[in-house]
């Protein structure tokens, strides 16, 4: 560190912190899981939903097709799909959502309409607030539809090789 420069000491994590984490965490293993099964028949392997290039499992995000990260989006199965880190970033190294391609994959891909997807986009007004035991239980339910998911997986490619 340079000298004369001096680091403030961090704030200790707070327990909604700490669940909110957790729960992202587990959020975006299954949706990446879910999307490399139902994209790839993977569970290694997956495409970004908006440019449409494979990608390993650990390089794909849990990219939103609403942006930011409000608490009343942030968990939302409907709106959550997996990306790239190319497209899911933000400037000048990302597409920042890469929202057009988003917005085509949503109408054609998942069948919504406009109405809908204006719909969706309504929902970042909503206040939501979370308390560590609720992100907690997500966490719970999310780590819960993985092992589910992958167990059926298992079990429908246990013949194919």
């Amino acid at each position: 560190m340079a000298e004369g420069i001096e680091r403030k000491p961090r704030r200790p994590k707070s327990d909604l912190d700490k669940a909110k984490t957790k729960c992202w965490k587990t959020f975006s293993i299954y949706i990446r899981t879910r999307d490399c099964i139902r994209f790839k028949q993977s569970l290694t392997e997956g495409i970004c939903v908006t440019c449409k290039r494979p990608y390993p499992f650990k390089q794909l995000q849990a990219g939103h097709f609403i942006g930011g990260r409000m608490n009343s989006v942030l968990f939302d199965e409907r709106i959550v799909y997996t990306q790239c880190y190319s497209c899911n970033g933000n400037p000048p190294f990302g597409k920042g959502g890469n929202y057009v391609e988003y917005f085509l994959f949503m109408m054609n891909s998942e069948g919504y309409t406009k109405e809908q997807l204006e719909e969706f986009n309504n929902l970042k007004f909503r206040t939501v607030i979370y308390k560590p035991f609720e992100l907690l239980a997500m966490a719970d339910l999310f780590k819960d539809k993985t092992k589910k998911l992958k167990a059926e997986f298992k079990a429908n490619n246990a013949y194919s090789t």
